[in-house]
């Protein structure tokens, strides 16, 4: 688990500086659309979570169950990163994008607490899903390596 963590130093950098992106520009009073589009967790996890099991084949030998291990390990990470913001926005009654009504409920009426992580949690499944995705890839990859290319 240790060479997985090791592995995952670059990705981990990226989710962290995002989740640092997106806090500054969310306490700065950026609008959530600009943030978003600049600094989307969501994107950029389910970008790593599909090429990094690709990548982990092709330069270090990884095995189907090694490839998803790394992509679940990225998106874990960054999943943890926002449930912890998002309660602590709430706990500590901080305005920030990860308590931002729209995007927790799909309306600007306030959410409550209980509703927020547990939304944060269903959106977390989906986004564990990834696993898939980073499967094909990693067949994607082997298939070109056979084939010369």
């Amino acid at each position: 688990m240790r060479e997985k963590l090791y592995f995952v130093r670059l990705p981990l950098l990226l989710v962290a500086l995002f989740f640092v992106g997106r806090l500054t520009l969310g306490a700065a009073g950026a609008s959530y659309e600009v943030g978003n589009r600049l600094f989307s967790m969501v994107i950029l996890q389910t970008h790593l979570a599909l090429l990094w099991a690709a990548v982990g084949r092709r330069y270090r030998g990884y095995r189907l169950g090694e490839g998803v291990q790394t992509a679940v390990t990225i998106v874990l990470v960054s999943q943890i990163l926002v449930w912890t913001a998002t309660a602590i926005s709430y706990l500590a009654g901080i305005n920030t994008f990860f308590n931002y009504p729209v995007a927790i409920g799909g309306s600007p009426e306030p959410v409550s607490f209980g509703t927020a992580m547990a939304a944060s949690g269903r959106r977390a499944g989906g986004e564990l899903r990834c696993w898939r995705g980073s499967r094909r890839d990693w067949l994607v990859v082997g298939w070109i390596d056979s084939s010369g290319a």
